[in-house]
């Protein structure tokens, strides 16, 4: 399965300066890649993304992508 990101998530992951964010997204990126199901669908106009929830020293984020036939678009993430 390919991983894609978005010009948005490449800028959002390059300016991450803390060692444990950028472990976490990366171990949150993995999982999705394992189960691309793993995330819950989201409502109304964004109901083709999903979300997937994980957390950093505590604090919940999530992780924003779609999944495609053959792809993971990785779109955004964020403080919950």
């Amino acid at each position: 399965m390919r991983l894609l990101e978005t010009s948005k998530f490449q800028k959002l992951r390059k300016k991450l300066k803390d060692e444990d964010e950028r472990d976490a997204l990366k171990e949150a990126v993995l999982q999705v890649l394992e189960d691309p199901e793993a995330g819950k669908k989201l409502k109304g106009e964004l109901r083709a993304l999903r979300a997937f929830r994980f957390a950093v020293r505590g604090q919940a984020r999530r992780l924003i992508y779609k999944h495609e036939k053959d792809a993971i678009v990785l779109l955004s993430f964020s403080p919950r």
